[in-house]
């Protein structure tokens, strides 16, 4: 199973992105949450609210979660993070479907 996050500016955009995940039966889940990230963009340092998603899918859709995710992000770099996890066989089972 994999594990596809990114950071986004607002709610909607991460409302917007998981349903579109949701609805193109990418991934069987998305979850999201208001995070602060502090991180250095062009040599300063910045301080700001994002939500931040995180969505559960299969090895074999993953490539299609993250280009969907390139389509409607509105960072000009966005940081998307894929990492393979290991659970419980009964919830590797339900990514799987």
């Amino acid at each position: 199973m994999l594990e596809i996050c990114t950071a986004v500016a607002t709610k909607s955009q991460a409302e917007k992105m998981a349903a579109a995940l949701i609805e193109n039966k990418f991934v069987a889940c998305v979850s999201f949450w208001k995070v602060t990230s502090i991180y250095r963009w062009k040599d300063e340092v910045h301080k700001a609210g994002e939500w931040l998603l995180c969505a559960k899918t299969s090895e074999k859709l993953g490539k299609k979660a993250e280009k969907k995710l390139r389509e409607l992000h509105s960072y000009k770099m966005p940081v998307i993070t894929i990492t393979k996890v290991k659970t419980d066989k009964n919830v590797e089972k339900w990514v799987n479907e």
